[in-house]
């Protein structure tokens, strides 16, 4: 249910006070996803290697570093994929006894990161239309800077009812490289416009407190400005994983197995947007 409407300035005094149904929200839907791997060494081996049981613990440890890798790659794949005109898996909230409406898609049969166009527009519930993808801002630059910047705090500062609210980013996220050193020049040049040679104030300089060059984001998927730590995104970690020995008497053979869930809870497509990317 979402919140209160807009109150009403009263014009005759003494009116009636006006009664409104509460609107419903959208329903989210979130999947924990199951990660799991096992190695086995033969009797043989085992017979011929007097320390297995090092060897086991020392090969099953690498899979604690694995596990942050997997962590990585999905947190980066809503990211990656959040432009993709038919969704992607790591959209889909579906779990045992509950089908999510929306399948590959945001909660609202939209991707994630909207373009410009009558089809992709994200809706509210207040019937208001958006967009946080600007295909034209393909890299950091002072100009694409300011464009995806006004679009987050200017024009999506809107929650489901069309009321504004303040929609202020405090991260950037980019691929490691040219992307990341052309967004240092924007973010971090104190005197002179970035690319310019007059000595102006640089208005970008301190409004974003965070620049993250992140490994997993695709190369074509674009450059994203953000709130960090907003519970409209949410990783949810619900099983740390867990590490199992044991030895199989079938064959003889020693085993090492590690199981781990966790996910992704998107509940609001405002606090991010875009620059550049794919639409597959």
């Amino acid at each position: 249910m979402l919140g209160a409407d807009e109150l009403d300035q009263e014009v005759t005094e003494g009116s009636d006070i006006s009664f409104v149904s509460p609107i419903q929200g959208w329903v989210f839907y979130g999947k924990y996803f199951t990660y799991k791997k096992g190695v086995k060494f033969s009797f043989q081996a085992v017979e011929d290697d007097v320390k297995l049981g090092n060897l086991l613990k020392t090969y099953a440890a690498t899979w604690s570093d694995r596990a942050i890798v997997a962590k990585e790659a999905l947190a980066a794949s809503v990211f990656n994929k959040g432009g993709d005109l038919l969704g992607n898996s790591v959209f889909d909230g579906s779990h045992t006894g509950n089908t999510d409406p929306s399948g590959n898609m945001l909660y609202d049969t939209k991707p994630l990161f909207a373009l410009n166009s009558a089809s992709y527009l994200h809706t509210t519930k207040g019937g208001g239309t958006y967009y946080n993808s600007v295909a034209a801002a393909s890299t950091p630059s002072a100009a694409n800077f300011e464009t995806l910047y006004n679009l987050m705090t200017a024009t999506n500062n809107r929650d489901e009812q069309d009321i504004i609210r303040s929609n202020t980013p405090d991260t950037v996220l980019t691929l490691p490289g040219a992307d990341a050193f052309a967004a240092e020049k924007v973010l971090n040049t104190t005197r002179g416009l970035p690319g310019g040679q007059l000595n102006d104030l640089n208005p970008y300089y301190g409004i974003i407190d965070m620049h993250i060059a992140w490994d997993y984001l695709d190369s074509t998927g674009g450059w994203y400005i953000g709130k960090r730590q907003d519970e409209g995104f949410q990783f949810h970690e619900r099983q740390e994983p867990t590490f199992h020995y044991f030895r199989d008497e079938r064959n003889l053979t020693y085993n090492a197995s590690v199981h781990t869930r966790f996910g992704v809870f998107l509940k609001d497509w405002h606090k991010w947007v875009r620059g550049g990317g794919t639409s597959a």
